[in-house]
């Protein structure tokens, strides 16, 4: 069964055109498959939306991506889905999931992310006995009002061949929160995109050449605007730090409105910032590898991060990084950054203006950031794990 080409589908409920930390793993993911001769083909099954439940019904139900990527797409009913969960939480129809099913014939479903419950129900439903089953989940504490979720995640970890959290204490907190059997829960972090040696001389070029001085620093921060990413806290930690810069300093906020862009803009327009900090929206995936490439700082203060890929995407650029001790970032980020205590703003205030005014501690920490992402996070170790993991795992019963 092992030496058999196997067809992949990942499940999750959204995918390009939106391309969120989940949905770049996935495809980076699909990418380095394909290179595979255990591979034969790979397609992702998702909804007819755009994060976070913006309907897209002139979306086509299915397509082929230029990478030979199949994607599958299924209408929600009814269209507007009620803003109590991040998914889609309405119906879609199992036989048109089956038909997906049928077409593609995979023999491995691949679960990233929980939440999308009709989609991983129906999907295990019609191809239990004939797939086998695999559950990333991207664990958090859930909230009391969230309480719903906890069943439906056990479930899928009782339902599934193999469970494979991001992190060691991801794999912990799943095996008390959902009863996960402690033998078929296993670990594989994501990756960070590789760096050819001229983009890393030229990127080591940028950020120590002759006129380092006569250009501002650039702090990056790469996520969703809203409460859950932290930019308020980091636009006040900013504020603090700016009067202890001894060089021009600007911040640049990549990333699409969740529900905290217009405090961000009348954040810049109260403090007169315009100029300095910069709100991108969302970009393209070549414009976001140009500001990794030319960003000196990245900082993020999310109130938790199951794993935190950008943070990886900004050290195998080059990049140091400043966050605090959230979700699993002690356990992520070893090496090339600075973790500072949960939300300590005197601290993260220190290390913003040390890191700002201190180019040879910036460079060394960027350097060890590097290195350290391009040999412990990259993307066809983490394809060739889950390879194993596909052709060793039983098909469930």
């Amino acid at each position: 069964m092992a030496n058999t080409p196997l067809r992949v589908l990942f499940l999750t409920p959204y995918f390009r055109p939106y391309l969120g930390g989940i949905e770049r793993a996935i495809e980076q993911l699909s990418f380095q498959m394909q290179q595979s001769a255990s591979i034969e083909a790979i397609g992702v099954l998702t909804t007819k939306y755009s994060f976070p439940r913006q309907p897209q019904p002139t979306w086509d139900d299915e397509e082929t991506t230029l990478e030979g990527i199949s994607i599958f797409r299924l209408s929600g009913f009814p269209r507007r889905s009620l803003p109590i969960y991040s998914v889609p939480l309405v119906w879609f129809s199992p036989l048109r999931l089956k038909k997906y099913l049928d077409e593609f014939k995979p023999d491995v479903i691949h679960f990233v992310g929980d939440g999308w419950f009709w989609g991983h129900f129906w999907a295990w439903f019609w191809y239990r006995g004939r797939a086998r089953f695999v559950f990333t989940p991207s664990y958090h504490t859930l909230p009391v009002r969230r309480w719903w979720l906890k069943p439906i995640n056990a479930f899928l970890c009782h339902v599934a061949d193999q469970v494979v959290a991001l992190t060691s204490r991801e794999a912990g907190d799943v095996h008390k929160a959902y009863l996960a059997p402690k033998d078929k829960v296993g670990v594989i972090g994501w990756g960070a995109p590789g760096q050819d040696n001229g983009s890393a001389f030229e990127q080591a070029h940028h950020r120590s050449g002759e006129a380092l001085e006569a250009r501002p620093v650039t702090v990056l921060c790469v996520g969703r605007l809203g409460r859950h990413k932290g930019q308020r806290w980091l636009l006040d930690t900013y504020l603090q730090a700016r009067d202890r810069f001894k060089r021009p300093v600007r911040l640049v906020l990549i990333g699409r409105d969740e529900d905290g862009a217009a405090e961000v803009e009348d954040f810049i327009a109260e403090h007169r910032l315009q100029g300095e900090v910069i709100t991108t929206g969302e970009v393209s995936d070549g414009v976001l590898a140009e500001w990794y490439a030319k960003a000196d700082l990245f900082a993020l203060f999310s109130n938790y991060e199951a794993f935190g890929l950008a943070f990886l995407e900004a050290m195998a650029h080059g990049m140091p990084v400043l966050t605090h001790d959230v979700g699993t970032n002690q356990e992520v980020l070893r090496q090339g950054a600075v973790v500072v205590p949960r939300f300590d703003r005197d601290a993260a205030v220190d290390e913003l203006a040390r890191l700002v005014n201190d180019d040879i501690a910036r460079r060394t920490l960027g350097n060890q950031a590097q290195r350290y992402a391009l040999s412990e996070f990259t993307w066809p170790v983490v394809a060739e794990k889950y390879l194993e993991v596909y052709q060793r795992t039983p098909t469930a019963a």
